[in-house]
């Protein structure tokens, strides 16, 4: 597990209700600024936000 500063940590809160698209919007921001490739699917289980097998199967995070 890579060890970081307090200094490189940066946290961001996507808020709203269940279906508004945080997911999707989190996945386009990553691709925007070059961390993803291709943007991931929610219905397809290929998010990077949703890595545990439950938010998948469930497609909810």
């Amino acid at each position: 597990m890579p060890k970081y500063s307090t200094q490189q940590i940066r946290n961001i809160a996507l808020t709203g209700h269940s279906g508004a698209g945080k997911t999707t919007l989190f996945e386009a921001l990553l691709a925007a600024g070059g961390t993803i490739q291709v943007m991931g699917s929610v219905e397809r289980g290929t998010t990077v936000s949703d890595y545990d097998p439950m938010e998948r199967e469930r497609q909810h995070s």
